[in-house]
C-alpha cells in the first residue's frame, strides 16, 4: 500500500465532503456573533430598536414586571373600548394594581401601615390591632414577616407571610393563606380587604421592589383620625 497515496485520497475526500459544512458552520457562528454584539442591550442599535418599539407601543417597557402583560394587552384594545363603554370606573378600581409598583423601594413599616389601613376599612371601631411578627434568621440571611388583619393571630394562621433576603433586600418567598383555615369567622368585607392587600404585597414580590427592614418591632395599633 502506498501511504502517501492513501493520505492524499483521504485528504481529497475530507475536503470534498466535510470542508463545505465546516466553512458554513464557521461563517454561521461568525454571523451569529456579530448579530449578538449588535443586539446586545447596551449597543446603540439595540437601544434604537427598543426606543422605536416603545414609541409604537406608547409605553416604557422598563415599567413592566412579569404580571403586567395584561396591561399591554389592554392598551392594544383601549382605543376601541373607549368608544363603546365608559371605562373610567374600571380604571379607578385598577389604579392601585397597575400603578402600585412604580416605586422601586418601600419600607417594611409602610407595608405594616397598609395592613392597618386595610384593617380599619374592614372595621367600624374607633381603634384596633393587627398582627405583625418579624423574625430575623441570621443563619440563612433572611427576615421572615407574618401579617394579619386581626390581632394576636398565630403565625400559621396569618393571612400573609413573606421572606426578605437580607443581602438583596427583596422578597423571594410569598405565601397567602386567605384565612382558609378559619373561613367560618371571616366576613365578605374582610375577605375583600385581605384580597386587596395580598395583591399589593404580591406585586412588590413580582416586581422585585426593594424592601427595607427599617424596624424589627412595629406598633400594631391603628386609630381613626376622626375619633
Amino acid at each position: 500500500m502506498n501511504l502517501n497515496n492513501e493520505i492524499q485520497v483521504a485528504t481529497d475526500k475530507f475536503l470534498a465532503e466535510k470542508l463545505p459544512q465546516l466553512v458554513e458552520e464557521k461563517v454561521s457562528k461568525m454571523v451569529n456573533d456579530v448579530l449578538d454584539d449588535v443586539f446586545r442591550s447596551y449597543s446603540d442599535t439595540a437601544k434604537a430598536i427598543k426606543s422605536k418599539i416603545e414609541e409604537k407601543l406608547d409605553v416604557n417597557l422598563q415599567e413592566f414586571d412579569l404580571v403586567d402583560y395584561n396591561h399591554l394587552v389592554s392598551k392594544a384594545i383601549n382605543d376601541n373600548l373607549m368608544q363603546l363603554v365608559n371605562v373610567q370606573p374600571i380604571m379607578d378600581l385598577c389604579q392601585d394594581a397597575i400603578g402600585f409598583v412604580k416605586q422601586k423601594t418601600i419600607k417594611l413599616s409602610d407595608i405594616v401601615e397598609m395592613f392597618k389601613d386595610a384593617a380599619m376599612e374592614d372595621s367600624s371601631d374607633s381603634n384596633g390591632e393587627i398582627t405583625v411578627i418579624v423574625e430575623v434568621d441570621e443563619k440563612h440571611g433572611w427576615t421572615e414577616v407574618w401579617l394579619d388583619l386581626d390581632a394576636n393571630t398565630k403565625q400559621h394562621n396569618c393571612g400573609i407571610k413573606f421572606i426578605i433576603s437580607d443581602s438583596r433586600k427583596k422578597i423571594f418567598s410569598f405565601k397567602s393563606s386567605s384565612y382558609l383555615s378559619n373561613l367560618g369567622n371571616v366576613s365578605p368585607s374582610k375577605m375583600t380587604q385581605l384580597s386587596s392587600i395580598e395583591h399589593k404585597v404580591f406585586r412588590l414580590y413580582s416586581a422585585q421592589v426593594e424592601v427595607v427592614v427599617d424596624e424589627l418591632k412595629y406598633d400594631n395599633n391603628w386609630y381613626r383620625d376622626e375619633y
